[in-house]
């Protein structure tokens, strides 16, 4: 006959609930998050003139109607006809890494201010999609700032949270990051390569958050595994226990 496991009390079984969620939704919130990304390159495609990814910024993407009034090459008239396609990409991944951050929330990356920072530039991510670079300059400025600095300062202070090589990655990429992103929002020094360096502060962050949310996924299931093995002992072979 089978044992039948014992029933979990309401803390395991709210801790087993918890453990699922993180090994089937963690990854899969953190790679949608991308969706931003796959909205730059298909909207690349759209944009007339053709777009630079060294000039271009992303918010160029996102704007509704052809206009000279953005674009670093002067007097051009630059038009996007899927902006509507990048606006609702950053909301969605807005969206996907605040979820991310609540069903990480309290984990390595993602416990006390750096978790606080990730919810930041999720929310940051949503409004920009809403006011764009040509509904208001000064204010599409100010809704993006989180982006450019909750995701780097999140991966900095998160990555004290890890030891060894992640701490030492995180450190470094958070530095680089912050420091591009104060130069790239409070300077003219990158006048003309504002489409990579904008890229240089994003894009880690969002690769970084994936990298975050496949560790979370992998300590969860490690421990998973271990309390079960020490709740579920191999037991001893019959030949053995005849012998003793």
């Amino acid at each position: 006959m089978h044992k039948t496991a014992p029933p979990l009390d309401r803390d395991e079984a709210v801790q087993a609930g918890a453990t699922r969620r993180v090994r089937s939704l963690a990854l899969p919130l953190a790679i949608l998050q991308l969706a931003t990304i796959a909205a730059e390159i298909t909207a690349s495609f759209a944009f007339r003139p053709r777009y630079n990814w060294i000039t271009n910024t992303i918010s160029e993407l996102g704007v509704g109607h052809c206009t000279s009034d953005f674009d670093p090459r002067k007097g051009v008239e630059a038009c996007s006809p899927l902006a509507d396609v990048m606006n609702g990409a950053m909301m969605f991944s807005g969206a996907c890494l605040i979820l991310l951050t609540l069903l990480l929330w309290g984990r390595r990356g993602f416990s006390g201010l750096p978790g606080a920072l990730w919810a930041l530039a999720g929310a940051g991510s949503i409004v920009t999609g809403f006011v764009t670079l040509d509904t208001s300059p000064v204010l599409h400025q100010v809704v993006s700032t989180p982006l450019f600095f909750g995701g780097p300062l999140a991966i900095l202070l998160g990555a004290f949270q890890f030891e060894g090589k992640i701490r030492r990655i995180g450190a470094t990429l958070g530095i680089v990051t912050l420091a591009l992103g104060v130069i790239f929002s409070t300077t003219d020094f990158v006048y003309g390569f504002g489409g990579i360096v904008e890229r240089l502060v994003i894009w880690p962050a969002l690769a970084w958050v994936v990298l975050l949310a496949a560790q979370a996924r992998k300590e969860v299931s490690a421990k998973s595994d271990s309390g079960h093995r020490a709740e579920d002992p191999t037991p001893i072979p019959r030949t053995e226990q005849l012998s003793s």
